[in-house]
């Protein structure tokens, strides 16, 4: 059977050269146009990109552009035309079968594949012409995909990793990497049709069904997504040409995830239910009675007065109008951003014994934005742990209190929407909080829920939890590992992205900033990491433990500590002021800034 199929005449039989020919001849005449755009006009294949990412192709500069490859010579040509309309150094690595065809050698290397295989002239000259291409400036674009598709598609990390020839390219020519995606749309269908897996077919049979696969592209639209560039130096600093292609690899196939989210029987069955019915809101606060809540202040409750905002704190007999409005206030925020209570207002049994910290806006005269705090030597005496916010998501071990000493519990932030595209209000209530533990030393622990939305993909929350997942977390001094001492009461539960491929991706990033781009990939507006857990973060924060929290929407929130004894003095001072770090590092008998005594 094998020498049958190895037979030439064969092998001729199944080729489609006549109609491909054809083809190419009358996208030749069809004008002046690039070649591979007259290609795609003769076949009515149109490819479907967003123009905001199209802007992210660099304009100029060596460029590795990775792109998976669902169907085979039809992406490939619907690649280069777009590209060539915005830059004209870009060639394609093409499948030997095109080398026939009139008129596309200007655009194309010939190489079959990345895997190394045997080390044949034309092998090695094909990639030696793809260094020189990249180190002269232009733009290269491979389909690493093919190279997979030789062996039979397995669920394992070897079988499809791309092959570490990848890296080695990008590496050695400096450039610049841009992955992009295009939407395995109809897939099932051209399935039907007969195109099997190439890997599944002899090498001799392999170019007929290639030729095929394109003629049968006819009509198609393309959707193709375009990533964020990995930096030259990004890849350089990886260990090794494997990691890099690894990291690419998996960029590549992030882009995959966008708009994907949570799949599961709840998720499927959700939309036939009937949708919970959003109570009326409460009516807005009278001004009048607002202004009277903060003229009767005491000066030591205000921790920051500027010229246009004041941040105060308060317990609730302190603001009996100013809390119902904030109540309001959260309700209106959450619900913009896809979560809420779905009450008439955000007011729960906390707010009753809680402390907040309120930002004002003394022109408009309004609430801004707002924080809710507890004191634990305050709330575990009386009402026990289930008198904190955070038991309703997580449950506690008594010793975790025990290890995290005096401390105070963050939750239910929110910035109005008119005022979220500044950036003073939050700064400011981040100062407020700062001067608070400033002014109450005795608490230098904050912890607390930040939650990530459930308009984030899967694949984006999966990132996230995997790349806290992989870093633990223990107070000096102890050998407990806080997380084992605190579970959520509903875990989430990833899968969209394989476990060994994030956890190993996750495990190599070294600051949080590293997963900003390829979560900003996965998503559809290319919003980035949540500025709270960004925030938090810089501060030394680390995330515990992850609930799913179906009373609210089902956002993901993160159980984050930070110790702001450990947190950077530089970092620390500019929310606390100068004065107000001074005492709170000597309060708990650390050098004060800049190695003063």
């Amino acid at each position: 059977m094998r020498e049958l199929l190895s037979r030439t005449s064969l092998k001729e039989k199944f080729l489609p050269i006549a109609p491909v020919r054809n083809l190419y001849a009358r996208a030749k005449r069809s004008g002046p146009t690039c070649m591979l755009q007259g290609i795609l006009d003769e076949m009515q294949v149109a490819v479907e990109v967003d123009e905001s990412e199209l802007a992210r192709i660099p304009a100029t500069g060596p460029v590795l552009v990775l792109c998976n490859q669902p169907f085979g010579i039809i992406e490939s040509m619907a690649l280069g035309a777009l590209l060539r309309k915005m830059r004209g150094d870009v060639k394609l690595l093409a499948h030997p079968v095109l080398s026939a065809m009139d008129g596309l050698d200007e655009h194309c290397i010939y190489l079959d594949g990345f895997a190394a295989g045997n080390a044949t002239p034309a092998r090695i000259s094909a990639l030696l012409q793809c260094v020189r291409w990249l180190k002269a400036g232009g733009v290269l674009v491979a389909f690493p995909e093919s190279a997979s598709r030789r062996q039979p598609s397995t669920r394992t990390q070897e079988s499809s990793a791309w092959d570490p020839s990848i890296g080695r390219l990008a590496r050695m020519t400096a450039a610049a990497t841009l992955p992009v995606f295009f939407k395995e749309r109809g897939r099932a269908a051209a399935q039907a049709l007969g195109f099997v897996h190439p890997g599944l077919v002899h090498p001799n049979l392999r170019p007929a069904l290639l030729l095929n696969e394109f003629l049968a592209q006819k009509g198609r639209t393309l959707p193709l997504r375009v990533g964020r560039v990995v930096p030259s130096k990004a890849l350089a600093a990886m260990e090794s040409h494997s990691a890099a292609t690894h990291y690419l690899h998996w960029r590549t196939q992030l882009l995959g995830q966008r708009t994907l989210h949570k799949i599961d029987l709840a998720a499927a069955l959700r939309p036939m239910l009937p949708k919970k019915q959003l109570e009326r809101l409460t009516r807005p606060v009278a001004p009048e009675g607002l202004l009277a809540d903060v003229e009767n202040l005491r000066p030591d409750q205000i921790l920051d007065d500027g010229r246009e905002f004041t941040v105060f704190a308060a317990r609730e007999h302190e603001i009996p109008n100013i809390l119902p409005e904030l109540g309001r206030l959260r309700e209106v925020t959450f619900r913009e951003a896809g979560e809420g209570t779905g009450r008439c207002t955000d007011l729960d049994a906390f707010d009753r014994y809680y402390s907040h910290i309120v930002l004002w806006n003394k022109q408009n005269r309004e609430p801004v934005g707002a924080y809710r705090i507890g004191k634990t030597e305050d709330i575990l005496p009386l009402r026990g742990m289930d008198g904190l916010y955070t038991s309703t998501l997580f449950r506690y071990d008594a010793r975790f209190f025990q290890l995290l000493g005096p401390a105070l519990e963050l939750g239910r932030s929110f910035i109005r929407p008119e005022y979220q595209r500044q950036y003073a209000p939050l700064l400011l209530l981040w100062k407020g909080i700062a001067r608070y533990v400033a002014t109450h030393p005795e608490t230098p622990v904050l912890f607390g829920a930040v939650s990530v939305s459930g308009r984030y993909t899967l694949g984006s929350r999966e990132l996230i939890f995997r790349f806290f997942e992989s870093r633990k977390f223990s107070l000096e001094g102890s050998n407990d590992d806080l997380g084992s001492l605190v579970q959520p009461r509903k875990p989430f539960r990833p899968g969209r992205i394989r476990a060994w491929d994030c956890r190993s991706i996750c495990h190599a990033m070294q600051e949080l900033d590293e997963i900003a781009d390829p979560i900003a990939d996965m998503e559809s507006d290319g919003k980035g990491i949540p500025i709270l857990l960004k925030h938090y973060s810089r501060l030394g924060g680390q995330l515990l433990g992850f609930n799913v929290d179906a009373k609210f929407s089902h956002v993901l929130d993160g159980l984050v500590v930070m110790d702001l004894r450990k947190t950077p003095p530089s970092s620390l001072e500019r929310y606390m002021g100068e004065s107000g770090l001074a005492a709170f590092r000597r309060y708990h008998g650390l050098r004060t800034h800049q190695g003063r005594h």
